[in-house]
């Protein structure tokens, strides 16, 4: 945990707003290496439009962006707390909170060719990020103003670590061929998460990898 001390004069104000905000299912990811170049993150800094995106896609450097095909049940497990203590160990048996442990993405591709999933085993040798595209179209990515002259707001990949994506599974009589795939959000992740909702296009269906 990030407890910085001196403590503020008071405790910080919680933001409470009027709108909920819930991502619907994650049927698409889009994996981008963090680092676009040395030290310089990969960022967009309008991911609603079309013309952000296209130029990721068919790029051919650091910036290069890929979008993989429809998965399914995709689940994300928040990491529990790290603990130390309990019983004569600490004061009162009262555990001590020490961090968050890391948020378990999970998902299977459906019916996939496997030069497909050949070419997504190559995620697992990359320092990547990945955003988020639901059902409805909507994209998380993480959200942070800039520092400089004039502070702006860009957006982020996710960082992930541990990317894994596995060899065929075969179904059989009562279920289809399946891959799995799997990755770590770090500790924190969501604490800048933004979704955003693209207003001239559908990155489920206007978002496709570049032809090679």
């Amino acid at each position: 945990m990030n407890c910085g001390c001196p403590r503020g004069a008071s405790l910080q104000t919680i933001p409470v707003h009027d709108c909920p905000e819930s991502m619907g299912q994650v049927q698409k990811l889009i994996f981008q290496r963090i680092y676009k170049s040395g030290d310089e993150l990969n960022s967009i800094a309008d991911p609603t439009k079309l013309a952000s995106w296209t130029p990721l896609l068919t790029a051919s450097d650091g910036t290069k962006a890929v979008i993989t095909p429809f998965i399914s049940e995709p689940t994300a497990e928040p990491g529990e707390a790290r603990t130390y203590g309990g019983g004569n160990a600490t004061v009162g048996g009262v555990e001590i909170i020490l961090g968050t442990n890391p948020t378990a993405f999970t998902a299977k591709i459906l019916r996939s060719p496997q030069d497909t999933i050949k070419a997504m085993k190559e995620l697992m040798c990359e320092d990547v990020g990945v955003y988020l595209v639901d059902g409805h179209g909507n994209i998380g990515c993480i959200k942070k103003s800039t520092s400089g002259g004039s502070p702006t707001t860009a957006y982020y990949p996710i960082p992930v670590q541990s990317v894994f994506v596995s060899d065929k599974g075969l179904g059989g009589f009562e279920a289809p061929d399946s891959n799995n795939i799997s990755f770590s959000f770090l500790p924190g992740w969501s604490d800048d998460f933004a979704i955003v909702t693209p207003s001239d296009f559908n990155p489920l269906r206007d978002l496709v990898a570049a032809a090679e």
